[in-house]
């Protein structure tokens, strides 16, 4: 292949493949490209091997190098755009594919929204079904990989190697491959139809230079698993938070529920939001290529759905969720041309039923509710301390020191955290709540006694455990405060021991071993953030609620769960003694709190937290 010798960059390829697919390998060569096999056909599933083996196989002349997965469709313009591209952007990883219900695939619709040839990567794996590294970057990647086969998959591992190498990842809008649907040789297809965000064999905005990067996205929704969500940029670092969609435009003081409703999406509201939000976080920038828009737009519904439904399936919605995409986009242009309505700290209507029993005037912990309000966040380093702080931040508040006077939410770790030491939570309790201050106290349900059922009504004196004994003790620390007594809190950051975490990590890395542990009721961490805001603005000072699942998992059903939101496999669970039953119906009524994270999208997000975020090796 030629390169430009003047500039420096001369492009290799090669097509990577298990031997049974070598002849499709090598018809996608097309004797220009190298093929390289599995070395280790026999051995465990895994692409791990091979990608090594051909980015060790670079020819010494070549300055750039792309590699295939054997059954990638190329554009007419792949070689043109690979060879500008690199040219452009020397020092960069180029993935010139990305997954259409990825964070990455979200990317390349916002890119070409707004125009661009190429989006930064969006913080998670990095694409590697196409993807093209300088020599210098896959010589250090092959150097630091050696040995890690065993971990994670090969597109965890380059995402992990080229942020630790502060290599930029820049993503190909539209993408110059695209993925085949043939049968998948090391167990992905459990994922489903993968297919590319947006792929043309020609090239739409062929006029537009390769020059032209989206790299400032601060909030990338998406459309996965049937959820709308946003990948929000964490300021001042790498990272990314995961939120859904209804939570983020709640702090612009937009109410989803009632958006949704107002739509008529029907059973598509989630991808009528998602398009919605994509219209709102676009801010007015230009509009790019209105083919390669609408393209995008068609690819977001059967990628949030291909979990679920066939390739034929999706075939037979694909008219009708492209015209919700369409609607969803069209509305959020259009709102985000006018002025942003007051953020507010609501969580929506009470939905109080009619057989609520009469409970005590609330009286909000924060006097003027909305962008003025402050609060301050206390307690131990935790990532439910760290959630709220962001979802608070979210929703408006200020946040103030934790000596400042102003209400405060204080998260005591017992009976959660491993770390947790019954006289520092005690301590800093005491600190918290000194003076009689108000706010909201979040405790613990291991505070109530063995039995099969219990309320806020249960009595927990004396104590039955050293643990309901120091809970006692933090909650006594703040009579004036609302008690929140959590179930087991889960999500993006938790401790990685106990059987949740073991669950979700055995099955991400496809390392099935037996589990034991007690049943659980679970609550994620964004539910909790709206327990939070319900109690701030409806809770009733020294007035005791239950923040929980209402359902009780077995370690069976657990494992069940994280089979079908992360990876399947077959483990053997065993059940220790459980815990009672916790009753929620008092937050729920008094409140207007309900469990609105899902099982799946709680386990899923956890197991992305994992792969990208996490030191775990």
């Amino acid at each position: 292949m030629p390169g430009d010798v003047n500039r420096g960059v001369r492009l290799s390829g090669a097509v990577m493949a298990h031997p049974q697919r070598r002849e499709a390998a090598a018809r996608l060569a097309g004797g220009v490209l190298d093929v390289v096999t599995d070395p280790d056909p026999g051995g465990r599933p895994s692409a791990f091997r091979t990608s090594l083996l051909a980015w060790s196989s670079i020819p010494g002349d070549s300055t750039h190098h792309f590699l295939l997965h054997d059954d990638m469709v190329l554009s007419s313009t792949f070689f043109q755009r690979a060879e500008r591209a690199a040219r452009a952007m020397p020092h960069a990883a180029l993935a010139l594919f990305a997954f259409w219900n990825s964070r990455n695939g979200a990317a390349v619709r916002q890119g070409a929204l707004a125009g661009a040839r190429w989006v930064a990567g969006a913080g998670e794996y990095t694409p590697v079904a196409a993807l093209l590294l300088p020599k210098e970057v896959a010589e250090g990647y092959v150097e630091w990989a050696a040995g890690r086969g065993d971990t994670w998959p090969d597109d965890v591992l380059m995402g992990r190697y080229l942020r630790q190498a502060r290599v930029p990842v820049f993503v190909a809008v539209p993408s110059l491959a695209e993925h085949e649907d043939l049968a998948s040789l090391v167990d992905n297809d459990f994922q489903g139809v993968r297919r590319s965000p947006c792929f043309f064999t020609d090239d739409p905005p062929a006029g537009l230079g390769e020059d032209a990067v989206l790299d400032d996205l601060p909030v990338i929704p998406f459309f996965k698993r049937g959820v709308a969500q946003c990948a929000v940029r964490v300021p001042g670092s790498g990272r990314w938070r995961d939120l859904r969609c209804e939570d983020y435009l709640a702090g612009l003081g937009i109410d989803a529920g009632a958006l949704v409703a107002r739509a008529g999406a029907g059973a598509h509201g989630a991808l009528w939001l998602t398009a919605y939000t994509m219209g709102v976080v676009h801010r007015g920038r230009g509009l790019g290529d209105a083919r390669v828009v609408d393209e995008a737009l068609a690819t977001m519904g059967p990628g949030g759905l291909c979990h679920e439904f066939s390739g034929r399936e999706l075939g037979r919605l694909s008219a009708e969720l492209h015209e919700v995409a369409r609607a969803g986009l069209e509305a959020g242009l259009h709102d985000a041309a006018r002025p942003a309505p007051e953020a507010s700290l609501g969580t929506g209507p009470a939905g109080r039923p009619p057989h609520a029993v009469p409970s005590p005037p609330p009286v909000p912990l924060i006097a003027a509710l909305g962008p003025s309000a402050t609060v301050a966040v206390s307690g131990a380093e935790t990532f439910v301390r760290e959630h709220l702080a962001h979802a608070l931040a979210d929703r408006g508040l200020r946040l103030a020191a934790g000596d400042s006077g102003v209400p405060v939410v204080h998260v005591c770790a017992l009976g959660w955290s491993p770390d947790a030491d019954p006289e520092e939570e005690l301590r800093l309790a005491r600190a918290a709540f000194a003076g009689g201050r108000g706010g909201v106290l979040l405790s613990s349900v291991h505070v109530y006694p063995q039995r099969k059922w219990v309320d806020e009504e249960t009595p927990v004196s004396p104590a039955a455990t050293p643990l309901s004994r120091a809970l006692l003790e933090v909650e006594a620390a703040a009579p004036g405060a609302v008690v929140l007594r959590l179930g087991a809190p889960y999500g993006p950051g938790m401790p990685q021991g106990g059987p949740v975490a073991d669950l979700v990590l055995r099955s991400s890395l496809n390392r099935p071993a037996p589990v034991s542990g007690r049943p659980v009721q679970l609550v994620h961490v964004q539910d909790v953030a709206g327990a939070v805001l319900a109690a701030l603005e409806r809770g009733v000072a020294g007035r005791v609620y239950n923040i929980a699942g209402r359902k009780r998992l077995r370690m069976g059903e657990l494992a069940e769960a994280v089979s079908k939101a992360v990876r399947p496999m077959d483990v053997e669970t065993s059940d220790e003694p459980p815990g009672p039953l916790v009753n929620v119906e008092r937050a729920e009524v008094e409140l207007g709190w309900r469990e609105g994270v899902t099982p799946d999208y709680g386990l899923h997000t956890f197991a992305q937290w994992l792969a990208y975020e996490s030191d775990r090796p």
